[in-house]
Protein backbone atom coordinates (compact mmCIF):
# COMPACT_ATOMS: atom_id res chain seq x y z
CA UNK A 1 0.00 0.00 0.00
CA UNK A 2 1.31 3.22 -0.88
CA UNK A 3 2.41 6.62 1.75
CA UNK A 4 -0.13 8.90 1.88
CA UNK A 5 0.64 12.22 -0.07
CA UNK A 6 2.56 15.02 2.16
CA UNK A 7 4.34 17.80 1.24
CA UNK A 8 8.31 17.57 2.69
CA UNK A 9 9.44 20.28 0.27
CA UNK A 10 10.68 22.12 3.12
CA UNK A 11 12.19 19.50 4.75
CA UNK A 12 13.62 18.25 1.77
CA UNK A 13 15.98 21.41 1.27
CA UNK A 14 16.95 21.77 4.45
CA UNK A 15 18.25 18.29 4.44
CA UNK A 16 19.67 18.92 1.46
CA UNK A 17 20.72 22.17 2.88
CA UNK A 18 22.73 20.53 5.72
CA UNK A 19 23.65 17.72 4.31
CA UNK A 20 26.19 20.20 1.71
CA UNK A 21 27.15 22.68 4.78
CA UNK A 22 28.49 19.32 6.83
CA UNK A 23 30.22 17.63 3.92
CA UNK A 24 33.17 15.61 4.49
CA UNK A 25 33.44 16.32 7.61
CA UNK A 26 33.38 13.43 10.17
CA UNK A 27 32.01 12.98 13.16
CA UNK A 28 34.72 13.78 16.71
CA UNK A 29 35.57 10.17 16.84
CA UNK A 30 33.13 8.67 15.11
CA UNK A 31 34.84 7.00 11.98
CA UNK A 32 31.58 8.35 10.33
CA UNK A 33 30.02 11.70 8.06
CA UNK A 34 28.89 14.76 10.44
CA UNK A 35 25.61 15.12 9.40
CA UNK A 36 24.20 11.53 10.91
CA UNK A 37 24.29 13.47 14.24
CA UNK A 38 21.95 16.14 13.03
CA UNK A 39 19.87 13.70 10.94
CA UNK A 40 19.43 11.59 14.26
CA UNK A 41 18.44 14.77 16.08
CA UNK A 42 15.97 15.42 13.58
CA UNK A 43 14.32 12.02 13.73
CA UNK A 44 14.23 12.24 17.69
CA UNK A 45 12.35 15.40 17.29
CA UNK A 46 9.71 13.87 15.25
CA UNK A 47 8.90 11.41 18.05
CA UNK A 48 7.69 14.85 19.57
CA UNK A 49 6.22 16.86 16.80
CA UNK A 50 4.84 16.51 12.95
CA UNK A 51 6.19 20.40 12.84
CA UNK A 52 8.47 20.63 9.61
CA UNK A 53 9.73 24.01 10.73
CA UNK A 54 10.88 22.38 13.82
CA UNK A 55 12.44 19.19 11.97
CA UNK A 56 14.19 21.48 9.43
CA UNK A 57 16.07 23.24 12.42
CA UNK A 58 16.77 19.90 14.07
CA UNK A 59 18.79 19.12 10.54
CA UNK A 60 20.17 22.68 10.76
CA UNK A 61 21.19 23.31 14.41
CA UNK A 62 24.73 23.05 13.85
CA UNK A 63 25.32 24.60 10.67
CA UNK A 64 26.21 27.68 12.30
CA UNK A 65 28.50 26.62 15.01
CA UNK A 66 30.37 23.92 12.90
CA UNK A 67 30.33 25.12 9.50
CA UNK A 68 30.82 28.43 7.68
CA UNK A 69 27.14 29.52 6.81
CA UNK A 70 25.70 32.32 8.46
CA UNK A 71 22.32 33.30 10.91
CA UNK A 72 21.88 35.33 8.12
CA UNK A 73 21.84 32.58 5.47
CA UNK A 74 19.74 30.12 7.67
CA UNK A 75 17.11 33.28 7.57
CA UNK A 76 17.15 34.02 4.06
CA UNK A 77 16.58 30.47 3.18
CA UNK A 78 14.14 29.62 5.84
CA UNK A 79 12.73 32.26 7.66
CA UNK A 80 13.00 33.90 11.15
CA UNK A 81 11.63 30.90 13.21
CA UNK A 82 13.72 28.35 12.18
CA UNK A 83 16.86 31.07 11.97
CA UNK A 84 16.07 31.94 15.83
CA UNK A 85 15.94 28.18 17.02
CA UNK A 86 19.45 27.65 15.42
CA UNK A 87 20.90 30.75 16.60
CA UNK A 88 20.07 29.55 20.16
CA UNK A 89 21.68 26.12 19.50
CA UNK A 90 24.83 27.57 18.54
CA UNK A 91 27.44 28.06 21.37
CA UNK A 92 29.02 31.13 21.46
CA UNK A 93 33.07 31.93 21.49
CA UNK A 94 34.52 32.09 24.71
CA UNK A 95 36.47 34.82 25.84
CA UNK A 96 40.25 34.41 24.64
CA UNK A 97 41.47 36.40 27.39
CA UNK A 98 40.52 33.76 30.20
CA UNK A 99 41.49 29.97 31.07
CA UNK A 100 40.19 27.38 29.09
CA UNK A 101 38.30 26.23 32.64
CA UNK A 102 36.84 29.66 32.82
CA UNK A 103 35.65 30.14 29.06
CA UNK A 104 34.43 26.48 28.88
CA UNK A 105 32.18 26.50 31.75
CA UNK A 106 31.00 30.14 31.01
CA UNK A 107 30.02 29.12 27.89
CA UNK A 108 28.04 26.12 28.83
CA UNK A 109 26.74 27.99 32.03
CA UNK A 110 25.14 30.52 28.92
CA UNK A 111 23.82 27.80 27.00
CA UNK A 112 21.91 26.24 29.59
CA UNK A 113 21.04 29.97 31.00
CA UNK A 114 19.17 30.41 27.34
CA UNK A 115 18.08 27.25 26.94
CA UNK A 116 16.09 27.54 30.12
CA UNK A 117 14.52 30.79 28.63
CA UNK A 118 13.67 29.34 25.37
CA UNK A 119 10.38 28.68 23.59
CA UNK A 120 9.29 25.24 24.13
CA UNK A 121 10.00 24.68 20.30
CA UNK A 122 13.59 25.71 20.80
CA UNK A 123 13.58 22.89 23.45
CA UNK A 124 12.15 20.33 21.41
CA UNK A 125 15.09 20.51 18.50
CA UNK A 126 17.31 21.21 22.07
CA UNK A 127 16.40 17.44 22.92
CA UNK A 128 16.61 16.08 20.07
CA UNK A 129 20.82 17.51 19.97
CA UNK A 130 21.20 16.27 23.43
CA UNK A 131 19.98 13.14 23.25
CA UNK A 132 21.50 12.31 19.97
CA UNK A 133 25.31 13.26 21.86
CA UNK A 134 24.26 11.82 25.26
CA UNK A 135 23.44 8.22 23.23
CA UNK A 136 26.98 8.78 21.70
CA UNK A 137 28.65 9.46 25.13
CA UNK A 138 26.57 6.19 26.76
CA UNK A 139 27.69 3.96 24.21
CA UNK A 140 30.90 4.85 23.87
CA UNK A 141 31.26 4.79 27.64
CA UNK A 142 29.80 1.55 28.19
CA UNK A 143 32.87 0.79 25.73
CA UNK A 144 35.95 2.19 26.62
CA UNK A 145 35.05 3.48 29.85
CA UNK A 146 36.97 6.91 31.14
CA UNK A 147 39.12 7.16 28.49
CA UNK A 148 36.23 8.51 26.72
CA UNK A 149 36.80 11.99 28.19
CA UNK A 150 40.07 12.33 26.84
CA UNK A 151 38.26 13.18 23.56
CA UNK A 152 36.59 16.32 24.67
CA UNK A 153 37.90 19.62 25.82
CA UNK A 154 36.25 19.87 29.06
CA UNK A 155 39.28 20.86 30.67
CA UNK A 156 37.90 18.54 34.55
CA UNK A 157 36.61 15.73 32.18
CA UNK A 158 33.64 13.73 33.30
CA UNK A 159 33.05 16.01 36.61
CA UNK A 160 32.49 18.81 33.70
CA UNK A 161 30.37 16.68 31.68
CA UNK A 162 28.36 15.39 34.16
CA UNK A 163 27.74 19.15 35.41
CA UNK A 164 26.83 19.86 31.89
CA UNK A 165 23.79 17.26 31.34
CA UNK A 166 22.33 17.71 34.38
CA UNK A 167 22.07 21.14 33.93
CA UNK A 168 20.68 20.70 30.53
CA UNK A 169 18.41 18.31 32.18
CA UNK A 170 17.02 20.77 34.64
CA UNK A 171 16.27 23.21 31.83
CA UNK A 172 14.46 21.03 29.76
CA UNK A 173 12.28 20.00 32.70
CA UNK A 174 9.42 21.13 30.64
CA UNK A 175 9.33 18.27 27.97
CA UNK A 176 9.90 15.81 31.15
CA UNK A 177 6.22 14.05 30.13
CA UNK A 178 8.38 13.08 26.51
CA UNK A 179 10.01 9.68 25.90
CA UNK A 180 13.01 11.51 24.24
CA UNK A 181 13.21 13.33 27.88
CA UNK A 182 12.64 10.00 30.04
CA UNK A 183 15.40 8.67 27.54
CA UNK A 184 18.08 11.44 28.18
CA UNK A 185 18.12 11.47 31.71
CA UNK A 186 17.82 8.04 31.69
CA UNK A 187 20.94 7.96 30.07
CA UNK A 188 23.00 10.65 31.81
CA UNK A 189 22.40 8.30 35.82
CA UNK A 190 23.76 5.27 33.46
CA UNK A 191 26.64 7.36 32.95
CA UNK A 192 26.94 9.19 35.68
CA UNK A 193 25.18 7.79 38.43
CA UNK A 194 22.02 9.27 40.18
CA UNK A 195 23.27 10.82 43.49
CA UNK A 196 23.14 8.37 46.68
CA UNK A 197 22.18 9.11 50.26
CA UNK A 198 24.87 8.70 53.23
CA UNK A 199 23.88 6.69 55.15
CA UNK A 200 24.99 4.73 58.61
CA UNK A 201 26.15 1.74 59.08
CA UNK A 202 25.62 1.19 63.11
CA UNK A 203 21.58 1.34 61.82
CA UNK A 204 22.44 -2.51 59.70
CA UNK A 205 23.53 -5.68 60.60
CA UNK A 206 25.30 -7.63 57.51
CA UNK A 207 22.71 -10.59 56.49
CA UNK A 208 24.61 -11.80 53.44
CA UNK A 209 28.10 -11.64 51.42
CA UNK A 210 28.95 -12.45 47.80
CA UNK A 211 31.43 -11.45 45.22
CA UNK A 212 29.87 -8.47 43.82
CA UNK A 213 27.58 -7.17 46.92
CA UNK A 214 27.28 -7.65 50.61
CA UNK A 215 23.70 -7.25 51.90
CA UNK A 216 22.25 -6.34 55.05
CA UNK A 217 19.04 -5.77 57.20
CA UNK A 218 17.90 -2.50 58.78
CA UNK A 219 17.52 -2.59 62.65
CA UNK A 220 13.80 -1.53 62.01
CA UNK A 221 13.23 -5.34 60.41
CA UNK A 222 11.25 -2.84 57.21
CA UNK A 223 14.84 -2.58 54.88
CA UNK A 224 17.37 -4.32 53.30
CA UNK A 225 20.12 -2.41 51.55
CA UNK A 226 22.40 -4.68 49.06
CA UNK A 227 25.85 -2.76 48.78
CA UNK A 228 28.14 -3.41 45.82
CA UNK A 229 31.79 -4.24 46.41
CA UNK A 230 33.78 -0.87 45.05
CA UNK A 231 35.44 -2.47 42.20
CA UNK A 232 31.34 -2.66 40.48
CA UNK A 233 31.01 0.27 38.37
CA UNK A 234 28.64 2.75 39.62
CA UNK A 235 26.04 2.15 36.74
CA UNK A 236 25.01 -0.97 37.98
CA UNK A 237 23.56 0.09 41.03
CA UNK A 238 21.96 2.66 39.15
CA UNK A 239 20.66 -0.04 36.46
CA UNK A 240 19.02 -2.07 39.52
CA UNK A 241 17.67 1.23 41.09
CA UNK A 242 16.05 2.15 37.86
CA UNK A 243 15.03 -0.97 36.57
CA UNK A 244 13.16 -1.44 40.13
CA UNK A 245 11.59 1.74 39.61
CA UNK A 246 10.12 1.26 36.23
CA UNK A 247 8.68 -2.34 37.02
CA UNK A 248 6.96 -0.89 39.81
CA UNK A 249 5.84 1.82 37.97
CA UNK A 250 4.48 -0.74 35.39
CA UNK A 251 2.62 -2.75 37.75
CA UNK A 252 5.10 -5.64 38.27
CA UNK A 253 4.80 -6.94 42.00
CA UNK A 254 8.77 -6.67 43.34
CA UNK A 255 10.26 -5.45 46.47
CA UNK A 256 10.10 -1.78 46.52
CA UNK A 257 13.40 -0.28 45.65
CA UNK A 258 13.31 3.30 48.39
CA UNK A 259 16.69 5.08 46.87
CA UNK A 260 20.31 4.91 45.89
CA UNK A 261 22.43 4.38 49.24
CA UNK A 262 26.22 4.84 50.10
CA UNK A 263 28.71 4.60 53.38
CA UNK A 264 30.91 6.20 51.84
CA UNK A 265 32.61 4.22 49.45
CA UNK A 266 30.67 1.36 48.51
CA UNK A 267 27.04 2.24 46.69
CA UNK A 268 23.76 0.15 47.04
CA UNK A 269 19.96 -0.18 46.96
CA UNK A 270 17.85 0.26 49.75
CA UNK A 271 15.03 -2.37 49.49
CA UNK A 272 12.04 -3.12 50.73
CA UNK A 273 12.60 -6.25 53.02
CA UNK A 274 9.92 -8.83 52.65
CA UNK A 275 9.61 -10.67 56.31
CA UNK A 276 8.77 -14.31 55.72
CA UNK A 277 9.35 -14.75 52.09
CA UNK A 278 9.89 -18.08 50.34
CA UNK A 279 9.76 -19.12 46.63
CA UNK A 280 7.42 -21.30 45.46
CA UNK A 281 10.28 -23.64 44.76
CA UNK A 282 10.78 -23.69 48.92
CA UNK A 283 7.37 -23.55 49.74
CA UNK A 284 6.61 -27.03 47.46
CA UNK A 285 9.85 -28.37 48.89
CA UNK A 286 7.93 -27.72 52.69
CA UNK A 287 4.27 -28.61 51.89
CA UNK A 288 5.18 -31.00 48.59
CA UNK A 289 0.78 -31.54 49.41
CA UNK A 290 0.48 -28.46 48.53
CA UNK A 291 2.29 -28.61 45.02
CA UNK A 292 -0.67 -28.38 42.68
CA UNK A 293 -2.04 -25.06 44.71
CA UNK A 294 1.39 -23.49 44.35
CA UNK A 295 1.76 -24.36 40.91
CA UNK A 296 -1.48 -22.82 39.49
CA UNK A 297 -0.52 -19.71 41.83
CA UNK A 298 3.09 -19.43 39.90
CA UNK A 299 0.90 -20.09 36.61
CA UNK A 300 -1.61 -17.13 37.65
CA UNK A 301 1.33 -14.87 38.48
CA UNK A 302 2.56 -15.41 35.09
CA UNK A 303 0.03 -14.98 33.02
CA UNK A 304 -0.33 -11.53 34.96
CA UNK A 305 2.70 -10.52 34.25
CA UNK A 306 2.79 -11.21 30.55
CA UNK A 307 -0.82 -9.04 30.27
CA UNK A 308 1.39 -6.35 30.68
CA UNK A 309 2.93 -3.96 28.44
CA UNK A 310 6.63 -3.30 28.94
CA UNK A 311 8.39 0.04 28.85
CA UNK A 312 10.36 -0.14 25.86
CA UNK A 313 13.11 3.02 26.17
CA UNK A 314 14.07 1.28 29.60
CA UNK A 315 14.61 -2.05 28.36
CA UNK A 316 15.52 -4.05 25.83
CA UNK A 317 14.02 -6.67 23.19
CA UNK A 318 14.26 -10.11 25.06
CA UNK A 319 15.67 -11.34 22.08
CA UNK A 320 18.59 -9.62 21.57
CA UNK A 321 20.70 -11.72 24.29
CA UNK A 322 19.86 -14.78 22.07
CA UNK A 323 20.81 -13.17 18.78
CA UNK A 324 24.06 -12.41 20.35
CA UNK A 325 24.95 -15.76 21.54
CA UNK A 326 24.02 -17.84 18.67
CA UNK A 327 25.88 -15.03 16.51
CA UNK A 328 29.15 -15.55 18.68
CA UNK A 329 28.53 -19.02 19.50
CA UNK A 330 31.80 -21.31 19.17
CA UNK A 331 29.84 -24.58 19.26
CA UNK A 332 28.42 -24.22 15.41
CA UNK A 333 29.15 -22.96 11.89
CA UNK A 334 27.72 -20.45 9.79
CA UNK A 335 25.09 -22.53 8.54
CA UNK A 336 23.87 -24.02 11.79
CA UNK A 337 23.77 -20.46 13.00
CA UNK A 338 22.03 -19.25 10.26
CA UNK A 339 19.07 -21.84 11.17
CA UNK A 340 19.20 -20.52 14.68
CA UNK A 341 19.23 -16.99 13.76
CA UNK A 342 15.98 -17.89 11.69
CA UNK A 343 14.22 -19.05 14.19
CA UNK A 344 14.80 -15.94 16.57
CA UNK A 345 13.62 -13.68 13.49
CA UNK A 346 11.05 -15.89 12.67
CA UNK A 347 9.58 -14.73 17.06
CA UNK A 348 6.64 -12.56 16.56
CA UNK A 349 7.25 -8.70 18.35
CA UNK A 350 6.15 -7.98 20.99
CA UNK A 351 5.89 -5.53 23.99
CA UNK A 352 5.27 -8.13 26.95
CA UNK A 353 6.60 -7.88 29.36
CA UNK A 354 9.31 -10.84 29.85
CA UNK A 355 11.01 -11.79 33.27
CA UNK A 356 14.11 -13.76 30.96
CA UNK A 357 14.88 -16.38 33.76
CA UNK A 358 11.44 -16.97 34.72
CA UNK A 359 10.76 -20.03 37.06
CA UNK A 360 9.47 -20.96 40.66
CA UNK A 361 12.64 -20.03 42.24
CA UNK A 362 12.57 -16.72 40.97
CA UNK A 363 8.88 -15.84 42.29
CA UNK A 364 8.43 -15.41 46.06
CA UNK A 365 5.53 -15.12 48.51
CA UNK A 366 4.95 -13.83 51.84
CA UNK A 367 1.25 -14.51 52.96
CA UNK A 368 -1.05 -13.86 50.36
CA UNK A 369 1.30 -11.73 48.34
CA UNK A 370 3.83 -12.32 45.17
CA UNK A 371 6.91 -11.08 44.09
CA UNK A 372 9.17 -11.67 41.46
CA UNK A 373 12.78 -11.40 42.46
CA UNK A 374 16.01 -11.43 40.02
CA UNK A 375 14.75 -9.09 37.48
CA UNK A 376 18.34 -8.23 35.63
CA UNK A 377 17.12 -9.97 32.57
CA UNK A 378 13.86 -8.34 32.20
CA UNK A 379 12.99 -7.51 29.02
CA UNK A 380 10.10 -7.28 26.86
CA UNK A 381 9.05 -9.78 23.95
CA UNK A 382 7.00 -13.14 22.95
CA UNK A 383 5.91 -14.49 25.90
CA UNK A 384 6.78 -17.81 24.69
CA UNK A 385 10.56 -16.63 25.87
CA UNK A 386 9.74 -17.03 29.38
CA UNK A 387 8.12 -20.20 29.65
CA UNK A 388 10.90 -21.81 27.36
CA UNK A 389 12.68 -21.32 30.38
CA UNK A 390 10.38 -22.77 32.67
CA UNK A 391 10.38 -25.61 30.31
CA UNK A 392 14.46 -25.59 30.06
CA UNK A 393 14.89 -25.89 34.02
CA UNK A 394 12.13 -28.71 33.88
CA UNK A 395 13.31 -31.13 31.20
CA UNK A 396 16.60 -29.71 30.79
CA UNK A 397 18.43 -32.32 32.86
CA UNK A 398 17.55 -35.59 35.17
CA UNK A 399 20.06 -35.02 37.58
CA UNK A 400 18.29 -35.19 41.15
CA UNK A 401 20.87 -33.69 43.29
CA UNK A 402 21.45 -30.34 40.61
CA UNK A 403 17.39 -30.28 40.58
CA UNK A 404 17.28 -30.45 44.64
CA UNK A 405 20.00 -27.45 45.08
CA UNK A 406 18.59 -25.17 42.93
CA UNK A 407 14.93 -26.15 43.48
CA UNK A 408 14.76 -28.11 46.40
CA UNK A 409 12.42 -30.78 45.14
CA UNK A 410 12.93 -33.91 42.53
CA UNK A 411 13.07 -33.95 39.05
CA UNK A 412 9.33 -35.53 38.97
CA UNK A 413 8.07 -32.82 41.30
CA UNK A 414 9.47 -29.95 39.15
CA UNK A 415 7.91 -31.51 35.59
CA UNK A 416 4.81 -32.14 37.85
CA UNK A 417 4.65 -27.86 38.35
CA UNK A 418 5.43 -27.45 34.23
CA UNK A 419 2.63 -29.99 33.91
CA UNK A 420 -0.05 -28.45 36.05
CA UNK A 421 1.51 -25.21 35.15
CA UNK A 422 0.44 -25.46 31.48
CA UNK A 423 -3.01 -26.49 32.10
CA UNK A 424 -3.45 -23.70 34.28
CA UNK A 425 -1.92 -20.98 32.22
CA UNK A 426 -3.35 -22.38 28.79
CA UNK A 427 -6.35 -23.63 30.14
CA UNK A 428 -7.71 -27.09 30.85
CA UNK A 429 -7.94 -28.15 27.68
CA UNK A 430 -4.56 -27.54 26.51
CA UNK A 431 -2.62 -30.74 24.97
CA UNK A 432 0.58 -30.67 27.44
CA UNK A 433 2.16 -32.61 24.38
CA UNK A 434 1.45 -30.09 21.58
CA UNK A 435 2.47 -27.32 24.30
CA UNK A 436 5.91 -28.14 24.40
CA UNK A 437 6.52 -28.98 20.97
CA UNK A 438 5.36 -25.75 20.38
CA UNK A 439 7.87 -24.42 23.29
CA UNK A 440 10.95 -26.55 22.82
CA UNK A 441 12.58 -24.34 20.43
CA UNK A 442 12.28 -21.85 22.84
CA UNK A 443 13.48 -23.67 25.64
CA UNK A 444 16.48 -24.58 22.99
CA UNK A 445 17.66 -21.04 23.08
CA UNK A 446 18.32 -20.77 26.72
CA UNK A 447 20.70 -23.59 26.00
CA UNK A 448 22.55 -21.47 23.32
CA UNK A 449 22.88 -18.54 25.69
CA UNK A 450 23.66 -20.58 28.44
CA UNK A 451 26.45 -22.04 26.31
CA UNK A 452 28.51 -18.64 26.27
CA UNK A 453 29.33 -19.05 29.97
CA UNK A 454 29.50 -23.29 30.97
CA UNK A 455 29.78 -26.45 29.36
CA UNK A 456 26.69 -28.19 28.14
CA UNK A 457 24.90 -30.91 29.91
CA UNK A 458 25.04 -33.99 27.97
CA UNK A 459 22.57 -34.12 25.59
CA UNK A 460 21.60 -30.33 25.25
CA UNK A 461 24.03 -29.87 22.00
CA UNK A 462 21.71 -32.78 20.34
CA UNK A 463 18.23 -30.74 21.39
CA UNK A 464 19.60 -27.37 20.33
CA UNK A 465 20.17 -29.15 16.81
CA UNK A 466 17.09 -30.90 17.09
CA UNK A 467 14.86 -28.20 17.67
CA UNK A 468 16.45 -25.46 16.12
CA UNK A 469 18.48 -26.71 13.68
CA UNK A 470 16.50 -29.28 11.98
CA UNK A 471 13.37 -28.01 12.22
Amino acid sequence: MANSFMDTSFLDRAIRFAVSAHANSERRGKGFPYIVHPLEAMSIVATITPDAELLAAAALHDTVEDTDVSIEQIRAEFGDRVASIVESESDKPGDVNKNAEETWRERKQAAIDRLARASRDAKIVAIGDKLSNMRAIYNDYMAIGNRLWNRFHAPNGMADHEWHYRGLAESLGELADTPAYKEFTHLIDEVFGAKADLIDMSDYEESGDGFTATSYFHKDGARMIKLYNDFIPVAVPQREFDVSRSLLKMGVSIPEAYRLVTDGTRIGVEFERIVGKRSFARAISQEPERLEAYSRKFASMCRELHSKECDTVMFKPAVDRFRNAAKNSRRFNDQQKSKILSFIDSIPDATTCIHGDMHIGNAIMAGDKTYWIDTSDFGYGHPYLDLGMYYFIAYGTDDEEMCNKLYHISVAQLRKTWNIFVKEYFGADADIEEIEKMIAPYAALYMVFFDQYDKLLPGMAEYIVKHLIEI
